[in-house]
Parts: C-alpha cells; sequence; structure tokens
C-alpha cells in the first residue's frame, strides 16, 4: 500500500494524520527531498530517514497532531553541535502538514430529528451513519444515500463502529435507557463530541444511572446536554440545525461567536466616566463587551489621568491601554466600537441606552446616594447601580457596594449599599486633608500637573483670585480641568500622602473592584 493510499484509509477511518515531506536539504542527509511519511498518534508510516532525526520529527509531528505546536517546517542539523545530535555534515527542513480525518457523525435513533439532521450533515462533508433498534425507523429510505443505517441494538452497533477525534454522536433515542446505552458507548470509543437530545431532567437521569455505574463525572462532563446551540425556532429541523452548529463549531474549535465586526447584542453604556466608572469600564471591555460612556459637557473629572471623562476635554485618552474618544454622535460612537475603541458621548440622560437597545446600563455617576440620577430598571435587560442611592430589585437590579472595607465591591441583588457618610478614603491617618476644595465660586487655573509632589502649603492653584492650597505632603493624584467654573466646596484635586510610591496613572485597586462587581452582575444577570 502506498502512502497516499495509506493516508487515504486513515481519513475513511476519522483518524487524523500528520505528513511529513522533506523539502530542503543541505549537505550529506539520509533522504532527498520529495521524501515522505506518515505518523499518528500511535503509529509511523514510511521513513524521512530513520535515527535521531526522525525520532525528533516524529515528535515534532505528534505535537502538531495534538494541537500543542502549528504545522509548518522544520530545520533538522545533521552535523556535530546541531539540535539532532548526528555527524552526517548537512541540514534538512521538514515540512509536517496536519491530515484531518473524515468527519463521522454518528445518530442514535432513527426518528423525526435524523431524517433532518442525516441530508444536512451529509452535506456538509460529515459520513453518517444512523443506528436504531427499530426496523421501521433503521430505514435507509428514509436517508439519503451515502448514509449508513443500522439495525441493531445500540450500545453493541455504536461500539462495533470506529471512534476517534473527528467523531461525533449524536443521540435521539425514545428512551432513557437506550440512551444510556448510547452514551457508554460514545464514551467507551472516545468519541470527539458526545451530545444528548434530552430534557433536562431526563438528561440527569441518564448521567446519573451512568455515574452510578461507574463512569467518572469528569468523562460525564464531556456529554453535551441540552444539545446544540441557541439558535431560536423548533421542531426537528431547527433541533437538527443547532446540533450540527454545535458539532461543527466543536469540531473546529470556534467559538460561536459571531463573526460581526461590530455585535452590539452585549451592548453596556456606563453613565460616568470618572475614575471608578472608568474602572468598570475597563473591566467590562476587557472582558470583551462593547461600551460606551455618557457624560454631561463638561464633567469634573478629577483623577483624570485614569478617567475616559476626560476625553470630552483632550479628545483621546488612553486608561491603561484601553484607548477612549469622544464621539459626536451615536454614528460616530458606532463607528469607533468598530475599531475596538470606548467612546465617550455628551448624553447626560443616557438616552442612547434607549436609541440602541444596550442590553446593560450601569450607573455610575457616584452622586452618593444625595440624589435621584433618573436610572430605572426598564432603562435596559440589566441596570446596575453603584453605590448608595439605588435598591436592588426595585429601580435596579443590582446594586455594587462602594464603600471601602469588608463589603466593598459586593453585589446586592436585594436591597441597597451602605449610606454616603461624607467621609473621604483615609491615607496615613489623613481623610478630608488629602481633599482640594474650591474656596469660592469662580474659574479654576491649577498652577500643578497630576503626579507632582507637593509640600503641605503650597499653592496648587486658583479660583478667581483665591489661592487654593494643600494641607499636606504628598503626590497630586488627580485635579479637575483647568478653565471649569466652579462653586465653593467643589473638589478640585487629591493629594495622596503615599508620594511616588503611588503611579496615578494606573487605576486604582478600588475602581477595579468595583469593576469586578458590575461584571459578576452582568454575567449573573445576562
Amino acid at each position: 500500500m502506498s502512502l497516499f493510499e495509506q493516508l487515504d484509509e486513515l481519513a475513511a477511518q476519522g483518524k487524523p494524520a500528520a505528513l511529513l515531506t522533506i523539502v530542503r536539504k543541505d549537505g550529506s542527509a539520509p533522504r532527498d527531498v520529495g521524501d515522505k511519511m506518515i505518523v499518528t498518534a500511535d503509529e509511523e508510516y514510511g521513513t524521512i530517514g530513520g535515527g535521531t532525526v526522525e525520532h525528533l520529527a516524529v515528535q515534532d509531528a505528534r505535537s502538531v497532531l495534538s494541537g500543542a505546536d502549528d504545522p509548518g517546517i522544520r530545520t533538522y542539523e545533521l552535523e556535530r553541535g546541531g539540535n539532532t545530535g548526528m555527524v552526517c555534515g548537512g541540514e534538512m527542513d521538514v515540512f509536517i502538514d496536519h491530515v484531518r480525518g473524515q468527519a463521522q457523525l454518528y445518530i442514535a435513533g432513527g426518528g423525526h430529528i435524523s431524517v433532518e439532521l442525516a441530508p444536512l450533515a451529509e452535506r456538509l462533508g460529515y459520513a453518517v451513519t444512523v443506528v436504531d433498534d427499530r426496523e421501521a425507523y433503521a430505514d435507509p429510505t428514509q436517508f439519503p444515500d451515502e448514509t449508513d443505517v443500522i439495525h441493531g441494538e445500540y450500545g453493541e452497533a455504536l461500539g462495533d463502529l470506529p471512534m476517534g477525534t473527528e467523531t461525533a454522536v449524536a443521540v435521539a433515542t425514545r428512551s432513557g435507557t437506550f440512551d444510556q446505552a448510547a452514551v457508554a458507548a460514545a464514551l467507551d470509543g472516545e468519541a470527539g463530541y458526545v451530545g444528548l437530545v434530552a430534557s433536562e431532567t431526563k438528561a440527569n437521569h441518564v448521567l446519573d444511572s451512568l455515574a452510578e455505574s461507574g463512569y467518572a463525572r469528569r468523562d460525564l462532563s464531556r456529554v453535551q446536554t441540552p444539545v446544540g446551540l441557541d439558535l431560536g425556532g423548533s421542531g426537528p429541523a431547527a433541533v437538527a440545525l443547532s446540533v450540527l452548529a454545535e458539532v461543527t463549531m466543536d469540531r473546529h474549535d470556534a467559538t460561536g461567536a459571531r463573526a460581526t465586526r461590530l455585535n452590539l447584542d452585549d451592548l453596556v453604556v456606563v453613565r460616568g466616566g470618572g475614575d471608578l466608572g472608568s474602572g468598570v469600564v475597563y473591566r467590562l471591555q476587557q472582558a470583551g463587551f462593547p461600551v460606551i460612556v455618557t457624560e454631561v459637557d463638561q464633567p469634573t473629572v478629577v483623577r483624570r489621568a485614569v478617567a475616559f471623562g476626560a476625553a470630552l476635554y483632550e479628545d483621546e485618552v488612553e486608561v491603561e491601554g484601553v484607548t477612549g474618544r469622544a464621539a459626536a454622535d451615536i454614528d460616530e460612537a458606532l463607528e469607533l466600537l468598530a475599531d475596538d475603541v470606548v467612546p465617550v458621548l455628551v448624553d447626560p440622560e443616557a438616552t442612547v441606552a434607549d436609541d440602541l437597545d444596550a442590553a446593560v446600563l450601569v450607573d455610575a455617576i457616584m452622586a452618593k446616594g444625595a440624589f435621584d440620577t433618573g436610572t430605572r430598571r426598564e432603562d435596559a435587560d440589566v441596570v446596575v447601580g453603584m453605590g448608595p442611592g439605588f435598591e436592588a430589585g426595585e429601580d435596579v437590579d443590582a446594586v455594587v457596594e462602594t464603600d471601602r472595607g469588608h463589603e466593598l465591591g459586593r453585589v446586592f441583588y436585594d436591597g441597597t449599599a451602605s449610606e454616603y457618610d461624607g467621609e473621604p478614603g483615609e491615607r496615613r491617618g489623613y481623610t478630608h486633608e488629602r481633599v482640594l476644595r474650591a474656596p469660592t465660586d469662580g474659574e479654576w487655573t491649577p498652577t500643578v500637573a497630576i503626579g507632582d509632589s507637593v509640600t503641605a502649603g503650597d499653592v496648587v492653584g486658583t479660583v478667581g483670585d483665591r489661592p487654593v492650597e494643600t494641607e499636606i505632603d504628598g503626590l497630586v493624584r488627580g485635579l479637575v480641568h483647568g478653565g471649569l467654573s466652579v462653586s465653593e466646596g467643589t473638589k478640585l484635586g487629591d493629594v495622596d500622602p503615599r508620594g511616588e510610591s503611588v503611579d496615578p496613572t494606573k487605576i486604582s485597586d478600588k475602581a477595579l473592584c468595583l469593576g469586578g462587581g458590575v461584571l459578576e452582575a452582568v454575567l449573573r444577570l445576562r
């Protein structure tokens, strides 16, 4: 049998193989360009020279077969000090290709789903076999000519069929007893995919029975049930499509996610682009959610080095590798989302959530419970409030605790967060002393920058003609933008007494913790 005949036979059996071909030879080498061999998980056919070079090539081929390495060219040095230890005095390039076996689909049960599934799978290139213990259902005339139809007991018939990583077994028999026999045969044969068409109650009965008969739970966890992707629709044809979609996704190790440039099904709108809201935006964006930030026209962003809201002043900001950019309207926001940029819109009421039918709305205004922000539970599928001022189960679906302490970041699905006590977070014994506030009404003009070191008594800016002094030594961690008209008592910035040990360009631990809480709520409630 030639190597190519051997390769065809392996493919027909559903067995993947690696085809090794010498594509370059320099100097002395044991074989010539074009010589080939085949390697499977446990067999070898042909030779490319034997010895250490072939041993290494076989190892590399099996790494390709396992998915640990990609197909491609490997270079083997056949000289003293080379990577083979051989002394032929040459060099050899070997191309290692992964040849997949024939995709096989075995269907246990010849009923309505099978009648729809078999022809669909045949059209996608699967070699299909249908097994049924009833002669009337094991009727070849009900299936395409290419489909093998077997009349026999499920466990016995499936057990006699060759299985491997390219084999998928879809179980859709008429009873749990037969389902159990078919699933057992698929697991025993180490089929690449095992799916069970069954209700939750029936599936639990089948899996529990198999566990009682000795099958390990780690093996039973491979059984896909409820079977298929959630594509909607009903009836045998819809079930068949969802099953085959999952089988194909599994075979190609794909995600099943939409391949569109921009998918708004999971759109999140975050009201408030301050430093804490930006920690939430960062967590969600890193988890793959498209996020739009909404703000007022001139937000008083204090820690603007880590705040997406600062984009309304600077056009574009970068927060730990995530770019935020001001968007003039919804169309521009969508264009930015498609480029993996966080759009920042002037939209105080977050009307974009309704316009784009957002899946999630997060209120990160951080109003500290002082007033009603206008966020309502009906604003999106999932609505999350941060801090006091919200009641989970009433005006929002979940509330995230923002007060420092043991409860920080905890998610409440019923009730409220801690009441606002007006106390800034403590740093080395300082609370209110850390905060820079406007001494009067007027226009704010800073004379220092974020990241500067200051000493108690230093003037850090003016409001009108009144100086603003720092009460403590430390590092300027936040400052609102210059040119803003502020009212007496407005927070203008903060000084961190820990000094240069703090990096003002990094999202705070608190902001990341809150982001984790919001992410939990979104994943749980979506």
